[in-house]
């Protein structure tokens, strides 16, 4: 649980502490007058993000570094430095340096809610894929290097293609990277596999975010692979079935980075293709309480919840079923009007 939050050159924060209760925390004023801004540090030091951005903006505009730190009742500390000159971010805990990878092993979890992720069945499938590989980044602390090294056999592997397409290298060069390529990918299903699984399992219930008005709510996965037979057998199978069609195209064009998923209803209504934005909204109101479930249930701890500029979005009922759901969580929420706030803390800026 966060007690206190200290922001030094942070935003437009020069310096200011604020301190939180164990339940629901609202962060009331009006709009472009820095709400997010606490949103925004909180999500770092839980190593989350609401928005991909550089450290560099993140500095005030008259300063050359900025200094985050959260605590807790026992005055046990997280803490991010960064140094704008020199481009350093230095990670802390209980005041002493630590690695990055460390800092997010030992962090809170955090569990974000905006008005960004409405668009998250409307637009690209990268966000719903983003949305699966950031649950498995808050429960399996390895997962992140996990990710990121497939990336990177994936990039080495389409720029060797790059270099075949133009007679710089030969097939048997692409060997090495194929075998590369494989074993990471294999890696990333793995642990796709566990909230794929979580997932399907527990689909149905979305059913009482629409207050039971459809009768069935089915996750689906969609991926040229099946996860239930050898994977890397798959996939060393296809690669060297295409190998001509990724040398022309020069990249690899299935796997992780091109799969997806979709929620249908009613047995039906595919939420990807066509639905209305009620149905979205309200679908993924209910996967972001899923993904809560799902970080508990692998870290054996609560994460705090983050909902920026949400509330303004929906109608009476999912307010209500919101704010009900997230009972028992410490909460942090921005919003404009003190109406309807009949308890917790209340923080004006």
């Amino acid at each position: 649980m966060i007690h206190k939050l200290k922001l030094t050159q942070f935003r437009n924060f020069l310096s200011r502490e604020f301190f939180f209760s164990e339940d629901k925390n609202y962060i009331i004023w009006e709009n472009g007058k820095w709400k997010t801004n606490i949103l925004e540090s909180l999500s770092l030091l839980t190593s989350n993000s609401i928005t991909w951005i550089w450290f560099e903006n993140l500095v005030n505009q008259d300063s050359e570094f900025f200094h985050i730190e959260m605590s807790n009742t026992r005055n046990d500390s997280l803490s991010i430095f960064f140094d704008k000159k020199l481009s350093k971010k230095k990670y802390s805990i209980n005041s002493k340096a630590t690695s990055k990878k460390k800092f997010s092993e030992l962090s809170l979890k955090s569990v974000l809610f905006s008005p960004f992720h409405m668009n998250m069945m409307y637009l690209s499938p990268s966000l719903r894929r983003d949305f699966l590989d950031n649950i498995l980044k808050s429960s399996f602390p390895e997962y992140s290097d996990i990710l990121s090294a497939y990336k990177k056999s994936l990039s080495n592997r389409n720029k060797v293609l790059k270099n075949i397409s133009k007679n710089k290298s030969t097939k048997s060069e692409i060997l090495f990277w194929n075998k590369k390529f494989i074993i990471d990918c294999e890696k990333v299903y793995e642990y796709r596999k566990q909230i794929i699984h979580y997932l399907e399992e527990n689909s149905q219930s979305l059913k009482k975010w629409f207050n039971w008005k459809v009768s069935d709510a089915t996750f689906n996965y969609i991926s040229n692979i099946d996860l239930e037979k050898s994977i890397s057998q798959q996939i060393s199978h296809y690669l060297e079935k295409n190998i001509d069609r990724d040398i022309i195209l020069k990249s690899t064009n299935i796997w992780p980075h091109r799969d997806d998923f979709s929620i249908i209803l009613n047995e039906s209504v595919n939420l990807v293709d066509f639905a209305s934005r009620w149905e979205v909204k309200t679908t993924i109101l209910g996967l972001k309480n899923i993904e809560i479930t799902f970080i508990e249930e692998h870290t054996s701890r609560k994460p705090i919840l983050i909902i920026d500029d949400l509330l303004s979005e929906l109608d009476k009922t999912h307010k209500d079923f919101l704010i009900e759901s997230i009972h028992g969580y410490q909460t942090f929420i921005t919003w404009i009007e003190l109406d309807d706030i009949r308890e917790s803390n209340v923080i004006t800026l």
